[in-house]
């Protein structure tokens, strides 16, 4: 996105801001699209903000906000955070024409995620009704199937340049390179770790290009540094259909898991591991396995090798449906819930999430994912 060319200066109660001709001044009071606010936010982003308005609804292109001093980046997150939940409106390089006669904005909906073959670069996707987990300071644990979504977008390089991933309805977390927040490789190039700008929040989600994956992504999030709270984890994709599970054989993924892990003294890391799956369709279990081990305490930090938090577990296959169940217990004694599903329309892929707590140890929450 580039701004737009043509501006003039509309007197606020604070200063004075530059904004786009084709605005309509309502004293305090300014009508904004996407595309408007997106060259708003590149405006203030590295300075203070000048301008407080009331953006008023007036179609799917508008939104409402308040805008101060004190709330910068929250507001800038939550502009993010809205603009995904409807709809993106990208401006072109003129900040011209778009579908419609009567806007100054292009408008490119989020794709709906099938396959990570069938993504544009720098197109963001969603993914909904998918896994999560959640795990609190004091081991209460919470799973559901059907809770999570996430929006992601990757450059030309398969890197991504935003994750918003929800495990259910208030939890979510949000990094983008355009709110200034760190992405990066790490784990060799097996996950992107990522931190907020104000560095409260960190995850770790999994990159799919490295595993082969095309039907899914996971990973974990919770508060940078010391945890203070409710940690989450999600496992989304495309969902393989029930009628695709057979009922006799068996068959064996290979891949990843990502968590993200309290110790004893609340110290909060991130972690990554090597994963495998074996399905028994004759009796309808999927025993999980985690190795290698390595936990990382910020996104540029040194790994370190971690084999207590390998893992061992048994899912129940559910018949008639495409969703497994069960308990997973760590070398160093956690013990907790597991749950998790096929992808593709071939059961190409399996994967899902996990929460484990143990009192006087610690708890640790994450996402997984494999392939045939």
């Amino acid at each position: 996105m580039q701004r737009l060319h043509r501006m003039q200066t509309v007197k606020t109660g604070l200063s004075l801001l530059k904004l786009p001709s084709d605005l309509t001044d309502t004293g305090n009071k300014v009508k904004l699209n996407i595309c408007h606010i997106y060259n708003i936010y590149i405006s203030l982003k590295d300075r203070l903000p000048i301008y407080k308005g009331n953006l008023v609804n007036k179609d799917s292109r508008l939104l409402r906000l308040i805008v101060d001093s004190k709330n910068k980046e929250k507001i800038m997150r939550r502009i993010i955070l809205l603009t995904i939940s409807f709809v993106l409106l990208a401006c072109d390089g003129s900040g011209g024409s778009s579908s419609s006669s009567t806007s100054s904005s292009s408008t490119t909906s989020v794709a709906t995620f099938t396959s990570w073959s069938a993504t544009t670069a720098n197109v963001p996707v969603a993914m909904t009704g998918g896994f999560s987990s959640a795990v609190d300071l004091v081991g209460n644990i919470s799973q559901s199937d059907s809770s999570g979504s996430g929006t992601f977008t990757r450059d030309a390089s398969n890197n991504f340049t935003l994750i918003n991933a929800t495990a259910s309805t208030g939890n979510s977390a949000l990094f983008s390179a355009a709110l200034d927040d760190t992405l990066i490789s790490s784990f060799d190039g097996a996950t992107t770790s990522s931190l907020n700008k104000s560095q409260t929040t960190i995850s770790i989600f999994a990159n799919p290009s490295y595993y082969a994956f095309n039907y899914q992504d996971y990973g974990a999030w919770g508060s940078y540094g010391n945890a203070t709270g409710t940690s989450f984890a999600l496992s989304d994709g495309s969902a393989s259909p029930a009628s695709a599970i057979p009922s006799v054989g068996g068959i064996s993924f290979t891949g990843g898991s990502a968590g993200y892990y309290v110790d004893v003294n609340k110290v909060a890391y991130v972690t990554n591991a090597n994963m495998t799956a074996i399905f028994s369709y004759d009796k309808q279990t999927m025993t999980f396995i985690t190795s290698n081990t390595a936990t990382q305490g910020a996104p540029t930090g040194n790994t370190l090798p971690v084999a207590n938090l390998d893992m061992i577990g048994t899912l129940t296959y559910v018949a008639g449906t495409n969703y497994f169940m069960g308990t997973v217990t760590a070398t160093n004694g956690m013990i907790g819930k597991i749950n998790g599903e096929f992808y593709g329309p071939g059961i190409n892929e399996f994967g899902g999430t996990f929460a484990l707590y143990s009192a006087g140890v610690g708890s640790i929450v994450g996402g997984f994912g494999s392939k045939r």
